[in-house]
């Protein structure tokens, strides 16, 4: 089954779900080895994909919504902290990159996705207010939306361990 129904989401949900989550377990893993140390040659290695990741997460998530939005009526019942929790996220997964962007347009910063479609051209010109909001909140948010994942994660573990009706993981595992 493509779409979503009232007891489990369908293999496109799915799909955008475990793709994603992969996404950010990467972002996450760069993200933590930048802040412990910058130089380390561990981050130097995976710290140059982190971009491409982002900004692959970035139309993802873009395309996430839109089939959210689509399937909506068939979903599963969620209550309004859920509700709300979901929206967040899912608002962070596009703005934390749209900040990216910003301040790499401000910077005058060339951007290639995965060296095969120029995306922005550098240029000598900087824009001190996009590179100072992409600094204030991409790092910030970025945070916040990791950390709204783990209360996901966790959220998803309590209800597993109550059973019953109240273990929602078979419905993102499509069973």
């Amino acid at each position: 089954m493509m779409g979503d129904s009232s007891i489990r989401y369908g293999f496109v949900s799915r799909f955008f779900h475990w793709l994603m989550a992969l996404g950010f377990a990467w972002m996450l893993l760069t993200a933590c080895a930048r802040f412990i140390d910058k130089d380390a040659a561990f981050t130097k290695a995976v710290f140059q994909f982190h971009g491409q990741v982002g900004f692959t997460i970035l139309w993802m998530g873009v395309l996430r919504i839109l089939w959210a939005l689509s399937q909506s009526k068939n979903r599963p019942e969620k209550n309004m902290l859920t509700t709300l929790g979901h929206m967040a996220m899912y608002a962070l997964m596009v703005i934390v990159p749209i900040f990216a962007v910003l301040r790499m347009m401000g910077g005058g910063r060339a951007f290639t996705y995965w060296n095969t479609i120029p995306v922005l051209s550098a240029s000598e010109e900087k824009t001190q207010w996009m590179v100072d909001l992409g600094n204030n909140f991409h790092g910030l948010l970025g945070w916040i939306l990791f950390a709204l994942i783990i209360g996901h994660i966790l959220m998803t573990i309590k209800h597993r361990m109550a059973g019953g009706a109240e273990d929602v993981l078979p419905r993102m595992l499509g069973k």
